[in-house]
């Protein structure tokens, strides 16, 4: 009952978040997953550095509510997870603290948790992960074996919707040698767990990048997208790190203070380093494996905090009778008001972000025809599904045009092609984001488009042979 009233709580409240404004990542995703076939790029018409299962989620939710809905039960799936988990190492009390500390996470704003995003997507598979890890090491099971093989396939699952998300195998690694390292007859135990996690790990993938290239993504593309490509892009955003990217490292460092995870992270360490626990310690690897990537990213959002949200869950539930009573009263009364008091202030002050491109993206619905195709400058891809129109540019982010086409080479030629877009969005400059090569761009505009709106600041041109009845521009945020 406990469980169920934790989760309808949450539940309750994300549903608040099902009608924000579509989110750039969720508009973008849902349309190279919805497009996903023919085509010269990564996944047909578009080209995205991300892994394929996360495009066949896409594929499947179809829309924004749908996605954000399977957002939803991912949480579910990590809460329960996260609670199992818990059950398994230290029992009934310890699976009640992790099941409140992940709900409560799970319906934090400022873990950007109204999108759903691919942290997001992930938290059952490593929540579940973890929990069959668990299982399979200090758990009451007699084949090993087989939960360790279920906890390889999940582990492979979340590493095909997001490439760095690694959390289930450096659980398994760490808590497997820890346990082995302490206890020389579990050690037959630790290197079965380990090599059927492995096998899981390896069958996964390669069914999955097996499927993705009978659908036309090859795993050379693949490598190349997910691995070259991600090294080259971390140069450009080295390149031209600004003074936002300055104040978005401050801010993240800051929720992860005010949001309790720093306090979770400290507390582990702590006991860690004092009763040498091996699911304590597996949990700590993970923690700082997570806060590492996040770092090494170089972009610094929000919700890569999420990320963090099953290993912090589980810490709680692992350490919720190792906390003084005061202290640990004192520390769940903290988290609950911080987040609580976030969630007030985002319901009385809804966040602007993506309203712009929903007001600028319903004009274009409004103004345009079915068959009318956009793109806007640069990225911004949540206009385009604002707008219900596809793009003939492969990339609808930002980064990937500064580092695949930084001397804008495609995006002249789709501007000037036979193919070309009815309407193009300066949404801040084509000049802007580092861009150097801007002027070839200029000239298509002013050769093959006219100016016909601004709109909330942003300025929309209109292919020369084409004529449109203008809509009457929404109100700008």
């Amino acid at each position: 009952m406990y469980l169920a009233l934790t989760i309808g709580a949450m539940v309750a409240v994300r549903l608040c978040f099902l009608g924000l404004p579509a989110g750039r990542d969720e508009s973008g995703y849902l349309i190279v997953g919805n497009a996903w076939g023919d085509g010269d790029s990564l996944y047909g018409p578009y080209w995205v550095d991300r892994p394929p299962l996360l495009m066949w989620i896409m594929d499947l939710a179809g829309n924004l509510t749908a996605l954000r809905l399977i957002g939803l039960l991912s949480c579910v799936l990590m809460v329960l997870g996260v609670a199992r988990a818990a059950y398994v190492v230290r029992g009934a009390q310890a699976a009640r603290w992790a099941a409140a500390a992940a709900a409560l996470f799970s319906t934090a704003h400022w873990f950007g948790v109204p999108r759903t995003n691919g942290e997001m997507l992930c938290a059952g598979f490593v929540a579940w992960g973890i929990a069959l890890a668990a299982q399979a090491m200090v758990g009451q099971q007699r084949r090993a074996w087989l939960p360790a093989l279920g906890a390889g396939v999940l582990a492979g699952c979340a590493g095909l919707v997001k490439q760095t998300i690694g959390d289930g195998v450096v659980f398994a690694i760490v808590l497997a040698f820890a346990v082995g390292w302490q206890q020389p007859a579990a050690r037959r135990r630790a290197a079965t767990v380990l090599a059927a996690g492995a096998v899981g790990v390896v069958v996964t993938l390669a069914v999955g990048l097996t499927a993705a290239a009978a659908r036309g993504t090859s795993l050379a593309e693949l490598f190349d997208a997910l691995v070259t490509f991600r090294a080259e892009a971390g140069e450009v955003i080295r390149r031209s790190a600004s003074g936002a990217t300055t104040d978005r490292l401050l801010t993240l460092l800051a929720t992860w203070v005010g949001s309790g995870l720093a306090f979770i992270a400290i507390l582990t360490a702590w006991h860690v380093a004092r009763r040498r626990d091996p699911v304590l310690l597996a949990v700590l690897a993970v923690i700082a494996f997570v806060s590492g990537t996040a770092i090494l990213g170089g972009s610094y959002w929000g919700h890569y905090l999420f990320q963090l949200v099953p290993a912090s869950a589980l810490a709680v539930g692992l350490l919720a009778d190792q906390v003084r009573p005061r202290l640990r009263t004192a520390l769940a009364a903290f988290t609950v008001v911080a987040l609580l008091g976030n969630l007030v202030y985002t319901i009385a002050v809804p966040p602007q972000d993506g309203a712009t491109a929903e007001v600028v993206g319903t004009w274009l619905r409004e103004s345009g025809e079915p068959s009318d195709t956009a793109v806007v400058a640069y990225g911004q891809p949540n206009v385009l599904g604002n707008a219900g129109m596809s793009s003939p540019y492969p990339y609808l982010w930002s980064l990937p045009v500064r580092t695949l086409d930084p001397e804008l080479t495609t995006l002249s030629a789709v501007l000037t092609g036979p193919d070309r877009p009815t309407w193009f969005v300066d949404w801040s400059g084509v000049d802007s984001w580092g861009i150097t090569h801007a002027d070839r761009v200029q000239g298509d505009l002013r050769d093959h488009y006219r100016k016909v709106a601004t709109m909330c600041g942003r300025t929309i041109w209109l292919e020369r042979g084409e004529n449109r009845t203008l809509a009457t521009p929404g109100t700008c945020p």
